[in-house]
């Protein structure tokens, strides 16, 4: 069985809607990584990438009214 690494940066801060800004994933990807088949750990790597991507995305990580 193939071992999907973590993306995780070491950077591990939370935008206003519980994203990280070094990994770009949610709260609940995080805490549940380990816990995650293989194929969720790939979804989840296909979303990171559509989510450092998007320049909208990340707008709404810098946003902190």
């Amino acid at each position: 069985m193939e071992h999907i690494i973590s993306p995780c940066k070491l950077i591990c801060k939370y935008d206003k809607n519980r994203f990280c800004i070094g990994c770009y994933r949610s709260a609940f990807e995080i805490i549940n990584w380990q816990k995650m088949t293989n194929e969720e750990k790939s979804t989840v790597i296909v979303n990171l990438a559509k989510r450092k991507n998007d320049v909208n995305f990340r707008f709404k990580m810098l946003d902190e009214d």
